[in-house]
């Protein structure tokens, strides 16, 4: 279960779980519990850091979304009806800790902090499996971001990746699964062998690359890489950084007939020939 949490000791935490839905501000409760919210929606959720003479330590953690899986049934070679489950890429988890105060790299009580909370990417099943390529979509990034200003002016403070989607390919007798890969954390997205050839991660907050109808994850700034009319890829999770404007999440792969990547801090992939990229701060392959 992907999420991200707030924590208090003399100290707030927080812990997310993926999926959100907006709403008003939220005033996080300084009590000194974990505070955990369970995404519903694929919208981003703001907090505002209350004011406490007691509690002055806030701990963060994310969970990117995790990739879709693979489960299909085959005919083994004693003519006997067999299941197989390829496994998801896990999304990345990342904490951080800030003090709160009006200090140098302390968050100001009063402050917005934004949580956009990736989704899982689409999972595939197949009763019988012919031959042929298959995929699930990527898992969404997550990210936790903060506004000093009410608003106005927004910085990034963490990004947890999204996992890559299970991949299966099958010819006759011959089937090859490939585990989707997990999230990171760096600031270079991962590539991942798509069944066919390799397609390279992201780098410095851009998208993945596509592979033919699989697609890339999104990037914190640009989306996965794309063709024109070909919906396969995730969308940035702030696309329009560089105008100074809202960081609102971006849309996983919606191309009809592949599985979905999930919405986040970017989204993830489709999944067609192979499992899709995760996205994340830079998107994966």
């Amino acid at each position: 279960m992907q999420m991200i949490s707030f924590n208090w000791l003399n100290m707030l935490a927080m812990t997310i779980l993926t999926h959100w839905s907006v709403q008003s501000q939220t005033p996080m409760i300084a009590n000194g519990q974990v505070q955990l919210v369970q995404a519903q929606e694929a919208i981003f959720h703001d907090f505002v850091v209350p004011k406490s003479d007691s509690f002055n330590l806030l701990i963060l953690e994310a969970e990117g979304g995790d990739g879709g899986w693979i489960e299909y049934t085959y005919i083994d070679r004693f003519n006997t009806p067999r299941m197989q489950r390829v496994s998801a890429g896990e999304g990345a988890t990342v904490s951080a800790n800030y003090r709160i105060g009006t200090g140098f790299n302390e968050i100001p009580p009063g402050t917005i902090l934004r949580v956009i909370a990736g989704n899982r990417g689409q999972w595939a099943k197949y009763d019988l499996l012919p031959n042929g390529d298959y995929g699930a979509g990527g898992g969404g990034g997550t990210a936790i971001l903060m506004s000093r200003d009410n608003g106005n002016k927004w910085e990034l403070l963490l990004v947890a990746g999204g996992g890559g989607g299970a991949g299966v390919h099958k010819n006759e007798n011959e089937i090859k699964y490939y585990p989707g890969l997990p999230g990171t954390s760096n600031e270079n997205g991962v590539g991942g062998g798509q069944l066919r050839e390799m397609a390279e991660g992201g780098s410095r907050g851009d998208g993945g690359q596509s592979n033919q109808q699989t697609g890339g994850g999104g990037g914190a700034f640009t989306d996965g890489q794309h063709q024109n009319g070909i919906l396969n890829y995730g969308n940035a999770g702030w696309k329009d950084h560089s105008l100074s404007k809202q960081p609102l999440g971006g849309l996983g792969g919606i191309q009809d007939d592949l599985h979905n990547g999930g919405w986040g801090f970017g989204g993830g992939g489709s999944g067609a020939i192979g499992g899709g990229g995760g996205g994340g701060y830079s998107g994966g392959g």
